[in-house]
């Protein structure tokens, strides 16, 4: 992971709408709405997020029901499930997880997050 967490939403925290960020943002509680940062993104094992998801990195493990864009890596662990498109250029699903959608790899969104930094 490397960053501190900039951004918590806890376990009995509700989120109606986009959540934005430079940092890394984890997310224990619901959200519904975009999370999208410039770093990490993560959901915990109870977590609930109905929306798109954007960031360098991307940990999931709980639920997810929405697209997921990661420019560097994209982890899906064994208690998640996701339903939704994903696009990353590494890839990493733990047995067990339950994905429902199209996965798109492409070795040029990882170059392209280089030339940004």
């Amino acid at each position: 992971m490397g960053a501190a967490i900039e951004t918590l939403i806890g376990k009995s925290c509700e989120v109606k709408g986009d959540i934005t960020g430079k940092g890394t943002i984890r997310i224990d509680g619901k959200v519904e709405g975009h999370v999208t940062s410039g770093e990490t993104v993560i959901v915990g094992e109870a977590a609930s997020v109905k929306g798109d998801i954007e960031g360098k990195q991307v940990i999931i493990g709980g639920k997810v029901t929405g697209d997921v864009t990661a420019s560097v890596k994209l982890e899906i662990l064994a208690s998640s499930e996701l339903y939704g498109d994903i696009r990353t250029p590494k890839l990493m699903i733990a047995e067990g997880v339950i994905f429902d959608g199209t996965c798109e790899m492409e070795k040029a969104m990882q170059e392209a997050a280089a030339v940004k930094k």
